[in-house]
């Protein structure tokens, strides 16, 4: 049976393996990693299919890029066209980008390093939404949305994941992807509405995300992540600009 809390899904109809995130959130928390631990949760007594909600701390500072905004230069806007916002896309991707760009190694350096310390602990890591991480200019990069935990942790599959190894291809997660990545292709950034974007903005984008992947680069070099590992990602990673 499959328990639906609030953005948490578990796979075991008693909680134990939801109960086991919790006691590990809070280990993590207290080690460093930029999670945020489950302060309680509930169960909708009347509910057939487990549904429920958890209780959090609201993460500092403010989405990595805001996929409600984002979701009109997305390939998948269709599949979005739940979420919605009064925004401005063209001035937030152009401002928020270069936010991006100005994070100082550091905080990159522990985004690697936080996303390998939760996979090898089996906690299974949303990379479908860049709305699941936040970004505070103290704080660094926080994780919110994670789901229970990875396969190998309910025993469906006979491999742990190599956290490295997965890093080395979602730690781009901060860069805007381009048609034809084969890693997130639904974030990738449709090409005729980029078009719409003048020169010098589109060149200034550009500019800007080639510098954050050049800094999630040296993330990825300095938590030790192989030359080998990150060239086989690259292999079928496509960044704008890049």
């Amino acid at each position: 049976m499959n328990l639906g809390l609030r953005n948490v899904t578990t796979r075991d109809d008693d909680l134990a393996y939801f109960d086991e995130l919790i006691k590990t959130l809070v280990c993590l928390k207290e080690e460093g990693v930029a999670v945020l631990p489950i302060l309680g949760y509930c169960l909708e007594p009347d509910s057939k299919n487990g549904n429920g909600y958890i209780i959090q701390l609201r993460a500092k500072g403010e989405e990595l890029y805001d996929d409600a905004i984002m979701k009109e230069y997305y390939v998948c806007k269709p599949n979005l066209s739940y979420l919605s916002s009064d925004t401005d896309s063209k001035k937030y991707i152009i401002s928020r980008t270069n936010l991006i760009s100005k994070v100082p190694q550091i905080h990159f350096d522990k985004f690697i390093s936080d996303i390998i310390v939760l996979l090898n602990n089996d906690i299974l890591i949303d990379f479908n939404g860049k709305s699941n991480f936040f970004y505070d200019d103290i704080e660094g990069f926080q994780f919110i949305d994670l789901d229970s935990h990875t396969d190998y942790k309910y025993g469906l599959v006979e491999h742990k994941l190599d956290g490295k190894e997965i890093a080395a291809y979602y730690g781009f997660t901060p860069c805007h992807f381009a048609v034809g990545t084969k890693v997130l292709p639904n974030l990738a950034l449709d090409e005729k509405a980029i078009s719409m974007i003048d020169d010098k903005e589109l060149l200034q984008l550009a500019v800007d995300n080639k510098t954050i992947f050049e800094k999630c680069r040296t993330a990825l070099f300095n938590n030790g992540i192989s030359e080998e590992q990150l060239n086989n990602s690259l292999a079928i990673l496509k960044l704008f600009g890049c």
